[in-house]
């Protein structure tokens, strides 16, 4: 507690705050009361706030950074950013965290009779598994599977079930072997109706993928022996099928055999919202950031702080 203030000063100083804080009363109100200028009564909550007199709380439902949320938007000029503050270190936590919210923000950013598109990768099947009520909408599978397991396309199948609308999804692998084995696979009927869709998506939400560690795509392209010539070509992340380098740039690698949405495609959906963090997402999160390609972030506190550094 300060000790330049009078006991009487700083009760004046706390009922000012509170009044003005917690009551939600006006400055020019308070300023009548107590017989000072609106000025001065904005100099007393100030300083009654720096000096610790009181203490403003938050009463979100979940631990988020209510400030750092606001830097980071503000920095890259983001729709909105939302950054959660994970129970414990680590990558689980981070992506528990971070799917929790995003459930909630997805449902309420969903309007009646959207076109959903959803990416792959663990943070966005966590999410979906969360969601048990939303507006009617359709969804669309962004990109082919890169794993065996076929965990997202189920998880995505359920959340259909929720939304009640028409479901598209990619019955591909991630990669094609060869350009030609792409151009097969995307001429048959079900995906070439998937990859159309693609054009009048609503909302797109992905989980951005760090190389070489934290990414599917990229734990894929390890196991056909094709990952280190990429990464010495500096692919940093990946967003749906569009490969990144650490500023952001968009590198032309694998075009012609990805099976997902393209760039392009992704560039002019109205609301594009991607979930990341945790340890070793830092780099990737920077570059989906400087791609200018999200418009609406998820994100942990720490992955928020490092791509705070990065832009200054």
């Amino acid at each position: 507690m300060s000790k330049s203030l009078k006991m009487e000063e700083q009760v004046q100083y706390v009922y000012a705050a509170i009044q003005h804080l917690k009551v939600g009363r006006s400055t020019v109100e308070i300023a009548e009361e107590l017989g000072v200028s609106r000025f001065m009564v904005g100099r007393m909550v100030k300083y009654a706030r720096e000096h610790g007199l009181v203490e403003v709380t938050s009463r979100l439902q979940e631990p988020i950074d209510a400030t750092l949320s606001k830097v980071l938007a503000s920095r890259y000029g983001l729709q909105s950013a939302i950054v959660c503050i994970p129970a414990a270190h680590g990558d689980e936590a981070a992506r528990v965290s971070i799917a929790t919210v995003a459930s909630k923000l997805l449902t309420e950013l969903i309007d009646e009779d959207d076109i959903v598109g959803l990416g792959p990768g663990r943070t966005i099947i966590e999410t979906c598994s969360r969601i048990k009520d939303a507006p009617n909408c359709d969804l669309v599978q962004l990109t082919g599977v890169a794993s065996t397991d076929y965990d997202n396309l189920r998880v995505i199948m359920e959340l259909g079930r929720v939304t009640k609308g028409h479901m598209y999804p990619l019955h591909s692998p991630f990669i094609a072997t060869d350009p030609m084995a792409a151009q097969m696979i995307k001429s048959q009927p079900g995906v070439r109706q998937a990859l159309q869709r693609m054009d009048h998506l609503d909302k797109a939400v992905f989980t951005v993928g760090g190389w070489p560690h934290s990414s599917l795509l990229a734990t894929l392209l390890d196991e056909m022996g094709e990952l280190t010539p990429l990464l010495e070509q500096g692919v940093t992340a990946e967003i749906g099928t569009t490969l990144l380098d650490e500023r952001g740039s968009e590198l032309h690698l694998l075009d012609s055999r990805m099976i997902g949405i393209t760039t392009q495609q992704l560039s002019t959906v109205p609301v594009k919202m991607a979930l990341g963090g945790g340890p070793g997402k830092e780099r990737a999160l920077i570059a989906a950031l400087n791609s200018g390609l999200v418009d609406v972030l998820v994100t942990d506190a720490g992955t928020a702080h490092a791509a705070l550094a990065a832009s200054k």
